[in-house]
């Protein structure tokens, strides 16, 4: 069963390749595409000054070799480090649609997940190309790098890269296809605890990596935990999302010393996870992915990177 989901989207990937491919093999050919969430975008051959509206669509920029085509990030786009240097826009929800215009840009790139249905129609009305990328899960992902490739003239390094990521999900899916899986709980926050439910892109990154989310089940995407609720679920690995300033993870450190009778607690598997490496959708959601693995099972083997660029 695994390996015919392998080759499905193995052959899915294949397919926008070479899509993506031949719609795009004359550049001067009419540039009216349908993005993520079905609207059509009307977007020049090969734009030259582009706006990201969120740090996942920054980082695939950058791993598209896109940088000097970059005229405006927002103020949580972070990584990599270059990033720092180009204009910002403003944040996720309340960009500066001012600061947006002044940066003349061809191509604005947004997110169904995190920017706003009126800050797009407002762009929009102005005349503005905005396409809204609209990942889910990790496949959602691939599929929104190699679209993000087709409108920004970068399909063949798109297809690389894609290619490179989907190599290394392989791998982790072929060691542990017969591994136990551990129970795992994701802590989000403190007083109240917060995790990670079904349909996040945490839940499905827990699951690829060979772990069972506690809380996977659960209808809420991010549903509060009682002590009572994190006792009974007995999770064997805690993994948790450092707070702002706590570089000795000491605030989640004490946290879980109070509760004794959790196998995590008792064997001390307790893990910080970087929040914005498994919450981004990017490519670094496969780091994200062999970070945890490596955690739940930690005889498998890794192949070791420079970069995300292909």
């Amino acid at each position: 069963m695994r390996k015919q989901l392998t080759n499905t989207n193995n052959t899915l990937i294949s397919f926008l390749i070479v899509f993506l491919a031949i719609f795009c093999s004359d550049i001067s050919c009419a540039r009216t595409v349908t993005d993520e969430i079905g609207r059509s975008v009307n977007i020049t051959p090969a734009p030259q000054r582009i706006v990201s509206l969120a740090p996942g669509i920054t980082e695939t920029l950058y791993a598209l070799r896109l940088d000097n085509k970059i005229v405006g990030v927002t103020t949580f786009c972070d990584w990599p480090a270059a990033t720092r240097t180009k204009p910002r826009i403003g944040g996720f929800t309340n960009p500066s649609i001012e600061k947006i215009v002044s940066l003349k840009p061809d191509l604005i790139i947004a997110t169904a997940d995190g920017n706003r249905k009126d800050t797009v129609r407002q762009l929009e009305r102005i005349g503005l190309s905005v396409y809204v990328t609209n990942p889910s899960d990790t496949n959602g992902i691939l599929r929104s790098i190699l679209y993000i490739g087709g409108i920004t003239n970068r399909e063949q390094d798109a297809g690389e890269l894609v290619e490179k990521l989907q190599k290394r999900l392989n791998n982790i899916t072929m060691q542990i296809s017969h591994k136990s899986k551990p129970r795992v709980f994701f802590q989000i926050g403190l007083e109240p605890v917060i995790t990670a439910g079904k349909g996040t892109l945490i839940n499905e990154v827990i699951e690829r990596a060979g772990g069972v989310n506690v809380a996977g089940l659960d209808t809420a995407r991010y549903p509060r935990y009682s002590a009572e609720g994190i006792m009974g679920a007995a999770p064997e690995i805690i993994l948790f999302a450092p707070m702002v300033n706590d570089k000795e993870f000491t605030a989640g450190k004490i946290f879980w010393q109070k509760f004794k009778g959790i196998p995590a607690v008792e064997k001390n598997r307790i893990y910080p996870i970087n929040t914005d490496l498994i919450s981004r959708a990017s490519p670094r959601i496969v780091d994200a992915i062999e970070k945890m693995a490596l955690i739940f099972h930690p005889e498998i083997k890794i192949s070791r990177r420079k970069n995300l660029r292909p």
